[in-house]
């Protein structure tokens, strides 16, 4: 599709919409909601509203809230609160943290007869809409509630992102929705498939993909859901329309290991902050299809909340489809000083993902794949109770258990080193490996030697890897909001164990290279030589964290806020298959992390922050079981007896400015400015090996991140508009020898090099770029209500040029930046539907979100079309034009 369609779509969605329809008068609201407000209500007033007639307007700021026109999510107008007093308090003893919303909450004035299929879901103050605009206001600086202050107290940089900004193009893409309103956020996308898209924040990870170094520790409901082999973050697991709000907090150790770059810190929805039902339809382009449902429902201290759905993706790429299958299901009970919730999460998600392509294949045709099959089949279950009492007016404990299954099953398609004997060596006829000029006899399951005709030519293997983890544990915090010295504090003191077993088994089968590089299974199983031989590994993870907090006010300006965490790591390898007894192995980490920081108040709505913190990250079994340069693995497969891996520990500096601008009129305007520079000790690294598809961690020394992050963002009842850019510089800070097997302009012949001398290498200087951080990041869009029932609106990213991996020396080419441009609408045909619209990558831009390199004379050997590979970059291709539509269904 042409920009000239896009754009006769968005002129026929405008001529075609019908003429409004008579707002219906809401026999619920009591005349009482039309008088005055109490002066500090606009403090809660959103904006992104579109015009509204007067009938509907709302009177007073502090019904604005409630009346506000809708955005993607919201379809109709909300029940308006009983009174405008009764609404403010509630707000009030959200943020101090008093009384339940239970008896704050006067929803029974608005329903049960407001729950009908006029009035559409209700929005409790506790939660949901009204929870999310408070998040904006408020931190949680633990994983657990009761720990929120204000966000103008937080001592470094904070970002959230509501269930609205989730949902406000349509599609529901939680990575896309945090790129666009976190600064320091970029997507990447090892795995090939936009589905599980890799968020990038300051240049740390929070990745689905093993082998990648993961930088920042994800919470859900106060629940560490970084997986226990690799530490990876299966996003792609939690349905978005299940989300209330998710906040990005750098600079703060509490949140445990991985948090060296950060934490994000997802809060779900439940039966008190959701009321009501929604039916939400999709399809588009690539055959996407999906179906999303959410239900809540309150009676008496009791609620229920249920939140579900599918997709089916063809994929722009061949033999890429996905499907995907999630659930999320909260029951609570709400007392007047206490609350305890029983939730549930599942997935059953099947992915293809075929990875980076050979930037020449691509030039042919933007879907072109290398190397498949390449499918990733994941099956999530987690059942979680969290549980709070308020056991004075001023103490708050809370606490959570968990339980998380993750089956994980691989299919890979690779070429392979596997070739015929030498003709006149022993083991002629034969099939072997070679490696540092030897050549090793390849066995088959039996142990007998494969003959050289038994597979046809080219020769490829399918990689099997099946991970079975299961993880529990629990938390428990006390926060304690007495005043001190006669001034406001906050101390919070809490204590977390997670333990992790793990069953994870690996296989290797010849096959044969086909058309499009797609490998067919023999049916031989390899058993030796030992690089490729089956593993079948059993790790073992605990756990254990003790933190506190105390956050001050000094003065009616200055608070001061001081805490650490200790982090305590075991983990234990052990091999089953018995040949491999070197694997066994038992490995201790821990460390105290400090920080400290304060928040200074300029002027009323201007505070200046800053802080400095200190955070650890284990290696991880997977990191442990590959870490030998003379044994090296198929990243994500293969595990080898390996030397013990050094932990990291990140040192993080940051100060800023952030104002806060409300006016009686609607209006907000934030924004901020800021530094940052984190220095990693021992960072861990993976580097690429001699033999194609192998590689290796290691300790590669320091690495720094710094730079600077400004985002503005403006809001009034009829527009909604954001920029921010930020500046990631991402170096190598020590002299290092890395091998480059398959890297342009390698340096030749590197003894002293790590592993057996390669035959190339990288020589990595200080200040050398670390690969796949753009240094440079803009986004930018806007929201517009053209009339009170339809609005439009725009995203806008940008990245800078990148360094491919395998290339840390900095001698090549880089991967070119990209400028993406998207567009979405949407028309509220009544009072219960809407319509909406979506156009991703609208001037169809054509970039690589990941780069490395690949081996072009065996890729050579291997094609059966005879294609002669010259260029040795392979790119993950970005998603090009794509347009959705969808219905949205409110009861």
């Amino acid at each position: 599709m042409q920009v000239t369609s896009l754009l006769a779509f968005f002129v026929a969605f405008s001529v075609t919409a019908t003429i409004a329809i008579a707002q219906q008068t809401d026999e619920a609201v009591p005349p009482s909601a039309t008088e005055p407000a109490a002066p500090t209500a606009p403090a809660e007033v959103p904006a992104a509203k579109g015009p509204v007639p007067e009938a509907a307007q709302p009177a007073t700021p502090e019904q604005g809230k409630d009346t506000e026109l809708p955005e993607v999510e919201v379809i109709q107008k909300a029940p308006k609160p009983a009174s405008p007093t009764a609404a403010a308090p509630q707000a009030k003893q959200k943020a101090a943290a008093p009384p339940p919303a239970a008896t704050a909450a006067p929803a029974p004035t608005a329903a049960p007869t407001a729950v009908t299929a006029i009035q559409g879901p209700q929005v409790a103050q506790s939660g949901g809409a009204g929870a999310a605009r408070e998040a904006l206001d408020t931190v949680r600086v633990s994983p657990l509630g009761g720990s929120e202050i204000p966000r103008a107290k937080v001592p470094s940089a904070v970002w959230t992102v509501t269930s609205t900004e989730i949902n406000r193009e349509g599609a529901g893409e939680v990575q896309q929705a945090i790129q666009s309103q976190v600064p320091g956020v970029i997507l990447s996308d090892a795995a090939g498939n936009p589905l599980r898209a890799e968020v990038s924040y300051r240049g740390f990870d929070a990745s689905p993909v093993g082998g990648r170094p993961q930088g920042l520790a994800v919470y859900q409901n106060g629940v560490r859901i970084n997986e226990a082999f690799g530490d990876t973050v299966n996003w792609e697991v939690i349905p978005p329309n299940a989300i209330e709000s998710l906040t990005v907090i750098s600079n703060n150790p509490v949140f445990g290991l991985n948090a060296i770059g950060g934490a994000i810190n997802i809060i779900m929805k439940d039966g008190f902050s959701y009321q009501g039902s929604e039916v939400d339809v999709l399809g588009g382009s690539f055959g996407r299809a999906q179906i999303g449902v959410q239900a809540g429902v309150q009676s008496g201290p009791a609620a229920a909340y249920i939140a579900a759905d599918a997709i089916a993706d063809d994929s722009f790429r061949d033999f890429s489809d996905s499907e995907i299958r999630r659930l999320y299901a909260d029951l609570g009970l709400k007392g007047s000083r206490a609350e305890v919730h029983l939730s549930l999460t599942g997935a059953d998600n099947s992915f293809g993902v075929t990875a980076a392509a050979p930037k020449e294949l691509l030039d042919l045709d933007w879907g072109r794949t290398f190397t498949s099959p390449q499918v990733t089949d994941i099956d999530v279950l987690m059942p979680q109770i969290n549980a709070s009492v308020k056991a004075t007016d001023t103490l708050t404990l809370a606490g959570v258990s968990y339980y998380r299954r993750l089956k994980s099953n691989v299919i890979d398609g690779n070429l392979t080193e596997i070739d015929d004997c030498a003709a006149n060596g022993p083991n002629a006829g034969f099939l072997c490996l070679a490696e540092d000029g030897e050549e090793d006899l390849v066995l088959d399951a039996s142990g007998n030697p494969i003959e050289d005709d038994a597979v046809d030519d080219p020769l490829g293997s399918i990689e099997r890897i099946s991970t079975f983890a299961r993880s529990w544990g629990g938390s428990l915090q006390a926060v304690e909001k007495a005043r001190l010295f006669d001034r406001s504090n906050q101390f919070l003191i809490g204590a977390s164990y997670d333990h992790g077993r793990v069953s994870y088994k690996t296989s290797s089968e010849l096959g044969t290279v086909g058309d499009k590089f797609v490998v067919a299974g023999s049916g031989i199983i390899v058993s030796n030589p030992e690089d490729v031989a089956p593993r079948d590994l059993r790790t073992v993870n605990d756990y254990v964290g003790v933190y506190f907090s105390d956050t001050m006010d000094v003065t009616d300006r200055l608070a001061v806020t001081v805490g650490g965490r200790y982090n305590y790591a075991r983990i234990v390898l052990t091999d089953l298959t018995g040949d491999f007894p070197e694997l066994n192995s038992s490995n201790t980490y821990e460390r105290f992390n400090p920080m400290a920081g304060a928040t200074y108040r300029l002027l009323p709505a201007i505070s200046a922050y800053g802080g400095y913190s200190e955070a650890n990250r284990a290696p991880t079994a997977a990191e442990l079981g590959c870490a030998d340069p003379d044994n090296p693995c198929f990243i994500e497969s293969f595990l080898t007896d390996d030397p013990p891996l050094e932990q990291v520990v990140a040192r993080t500096v940051e100060a800023g400015l952030r104002g806060e601008h409300k006016s009686y009129g609607g209006e907000r305007l934030n924004w901020s400015v800021g530094y940052f520079r984190t220095l990693n000790t021992n960072d861990i690294l993976p580097v690429a090996a001699e033999q194609t598809g192998r590689g290796f961690f290691l300790n590669a020394g320091d690495t720094l991140r710094q730079g600077l992050e400004a985002a503005i963002r403006y809001e009034d009842r009829r527009l909604m508009v954001y920029a921010s850019y930020a500046l990631v510089n991402a170096t190598f800070e020590d002299d290092l020898v890395l091998p480059a097997p398959n890297t342009p302009s390698g340096t030749e012949d590197c003894p002293g090099a790590v592993g057996p001398d390669p035959a190339q290498c990288n020589f990595v200087q200080p200040g050398d770029q670390i690969p796949g951080i753009p240094r440079h990041r803009f986004k930018a869009g806007f929201t517009y209500w053209m009339t009170p029932r339809w609005q439009v609106g725009s995203d806008l990213v940008a990245a800078s040029d990148q360094i491919f991996f395998g290339d840390e020396a900095n001698n090549n080419a880089e991967l070119p930046g990209y400028v993406r441009v998207d567009l979405n609408t949407t028309y509220k045909v009544t009072e219960n539907v809407q319509v909406y619209g979506l156009i991703r990558n609208l001037f169809d831009s054509r970039y690589g979100l990941y780069g490395t390199y690949f081996d072009t004379e065996q890729a050579t050997e291997a094609s059966t079309e005879g294609f002669v590979f010259e260029d040795a970059r392979t790119i993950t291709p970005a998603l090009p034009f794509a347009a959705y539509g969808g219905v949205k269904m409110r009861f």
